[in-house]
């Protein structure tokens, strides 16, 4: 395949450097290759708003679920291959159907109350100091304890049951040499899981024990389906969010025009909120594979051909968005694409909402002369999620 000179001095993906500020290169790759193949990684990278949108609904795309094979012996396989994450029609609309009863807006609005006294509890444990880390006090914590209490989770075993679904959103995400460990993680999911499926049916006042009373047309969800789906909403119910929230507040504590503003008119809350996720969105891309031969942007994409829907460019493309590297917490209309289009639109979206706007507005309202701890911030090597590894502040 031939490259153009432009193409040829593009800056390189996943390195440090990307990691650190991804947006440059991005920006690079809109301008000169917006439908770009990576010879280093194999795969096609989409970097235009129009692009990335399109194929975010487009049934010639898939997730790698026929990749995913079911063998009796292999339990991580077993388990990704039932996820609705990796399913697509029609499994993926039963499944999607069933957990929408289970995950219904009126549920989560109800879920704000305990929201805010988590956060509460949180200011509570982090008492007078003054020097905090956002991301362990904050931001990590609240939606575990969230998800947790939602599927039923035990709080003694927050932090093991956290610990198993990183190790397997970290081999989801595409980090392979983490195959071993997170066969271990998710064979110990599932047999805790198990064990709590029996104790719930009955008694729907949570997620999960709605997730195992659901029907749809007669159609349960059977044993490994349930379980399967339990993991995915422990694994998706808290990383992004953590990410959402720490990404936010830097956001803000680095345009300190628009965190007076918010500060002055918290009712701007919601949009503010809106515009943290387009400007420094917690998921960065999406992975897919092409089931057939497709066009996109005057490029033939091969069947089998792996595809990268990147989010974060497509939330900074000028054709989109007015003046896409500026912070406006006022900023409408916002069709950022945060949380995809279509089938696998985030089932959890209005949760994630929830848990970072309570909680920013929480810490503005406590903490009203808020400073950047430090300027030597580590982010997280992952492509498909960016986040911090810390975040210090000044309360």
């Amino acid at each position: 395949m031939d490259l153009t000179v432009a193409e040829r001095r593009l800056p390189p993906l996943f390195t440090p450097d990307f990691y650190r500020n991804p947006y440059p290169v991005y920006s690079a790759l809109r301008r000169h290759d917006p439908v770009h193949w990576d010879e280093e990684h194999e795969l096609w990278v989409l970097t235009r708003y129009t692009d990335v949108a399109a194929a975010l609904v487009s049934p010639g795309l898939v997730r790698g679920a026929g990749e995913l094979t079911m063998e009796a012996d292999d339990p991580l396989r077993r388990v990704l291959s039932r996820m609705m994450l990796f399913s697509e029609p029609p499994r993926h609309t039963r499944l999607r159907s069933l957990a929408n009863r289970a995950f219904t807006p009126r549920r989560v609005e109800g879920m704000r109350v305990r929201i805010q006294a988590i956060v509460d509890e949180l200011f509570e444990r982090i008492g007078g100091r003054r020097d905090v880390d956002l991301v362990a006090d904050l931001a990590y914590p609240l939606p575990v304890i969230v998800i947790s209490e939602m599927l039923s989770l035990p709080r003694v075993d927050i932090g093991l049951f956290k610990r198993w679904s990183d190790d397997v959103i970290a081999y989801s995400a595409g980090a392979i040499d983490m195959e071993e460990r997170a066969r271990t993680s998710v064979t110990a999911l599932l047999s805790h899981l198990n064990e709590m499926v029996g104790r719930l049916r009955g008694h729907p006042d949570t997620i999960m024990s709605a997730l195992v009373e659901a029907q749809s047309a007669g159609s349960q969800l059977d044993e490994e389906e349930l379980l399967a789906n339990a993991i995915l909403l422990l694994m998706n119910g808290h990383e992004t969010t953590t990410d959402t929230i720490g990404n936010g507040v830097l956001a803000l504590l680095q345009n300190p025009d628009q965190l007076k503003k918010l500060q002055a008119h918290p009712e701007l809350m919601m949009s503010a909120t809106e515009e943290m996720m387009r400007y420094d969105g917690a998921v960065q891309l999406r992975g897919v594979r092409s089931a057939q031969e497709l066009k996109i942007g005057g490029k033939e994409i091969a069947s089998g051909q792996t595809v990268y829907m990147v989010i974060g460019a497509a939330n900074r493309d000028a054709e989109q968005f007015a003046e896409p590297d500026r912070l406006d917490i006022e900023r409408s209309p916002n069709r950022h694409l945060e949380f995809g289009q279509g089938i696998h639109f985030c089932l959890g979206a209005a949760l994630a909402r929830a848990e970072s706007q309570i909680a920013i507005h929480s810490l503005l309202a406590r903490c009203p002369g808020l400073e950047l701890g430090s300027d030597r911030l580590e982010w997280k090597s992952v492509p498909v999620f960016r986040g911090l590894k810390s975040l210090p502040i000044h309360v």
